[in-house]
């Protein structure tokens, strides 16, 4: 008997309370301008390919119905989304920087994501990847999710309307409810029993825990900045 929707009601509780922590307040307070909002845009260009690795890392061990469910998420993020004209995350985005041109935080960050994608079992690693994209859900998140925060912020102190903010943002806005929902019949199929319960559970926190730690670095970094 499946136990996804426990575990459901469980991980959106654990999203929310994710809004209420020191490090995401932080990056919600500290005011933006062009060379900060340029800095953030480029290191969550190598958050974007680091999710590429992690999925990958993911596919590579489940099972075979799982990998087509993949495949299928990174058709959008990594070959081709109508909505943007192009992937989500390209060559070009990366440009002539290196992941070692970011910050530590966020190169730790990176390293720890892409270890539980390949050390975990694949359900938990799964997991750590899928709850990326439910605390970006709008159904899900009460008060508006970070991408909708960052947007709103981005209207009212840098006065750019919504349309002209990055194409990849204004995607995301509607992405990652398409990409919460494509995994359900997934985690039906294979949350069963306490132990796939709890790499859920364990994963999705982990996971959380490391984006803590990536957008506080962040918004450490930005604070300093002219």
């Amino acid at each position: 008997m499946s136990r996804w929707s426990d575990v459901e009601r469980q991980l959106n509780v654990m999203v929310n309370q994710w809004y209420d922590t020191a490090e995401i307040k932080r990056m919600l307070a500290v005011p933006l301008n062009p060379a900060r909002l340029a800095f953030r845009h480029q290191h969550m260009n190598f958050f974007s390919n680091n999710r590429r690795d992690c999925w990958a890392a993911v596919a590579c061990k489940a099972p075979l119905d799982v990998k087509r469910a993949i495949w299928e998420h990174e058709k959008d993020e990594l070959i081709y989304d109508p909505r943007m004209g192009k992937a989500h995350v390209t060559e070009d985005d990366l440009g002539d920087y290196k992941e070692s041109d970011m910050i530590p935080g966020a190169r730790a960050a990176f390293y720890a994501w892409l270890h539980c994608a390949q050390e975990k079992p694949w359900l938990e690693g799964l997991a750590c990847s899928h709850i990326l994209e439910r605390r970006n859900n709008d159904h899900i998140v009460t008060g508006g999710t970070l991408t909708q925060r960052l947007v709103k912020r981005q209207e009212v102190e840098l006065g750019i309307k919504k349309k002209d903010q990055d194409i990849n943002v204004q995607v995301h806005l509607i992405a990652d409810v398409d990409h919460t929902d494509l995994l359900a019949e997934v985690f039906n199929r294979y949350v069963v029993d306490d132990l796939t319960a709890q790499q859920m559970l364990r994963g999705a926190e982990e996971s959380l825990a490391i984006e803590r730690s990536f957008h506080g670095a962040i918004a450490a970094a930005l604070a300093e900045m002219d």
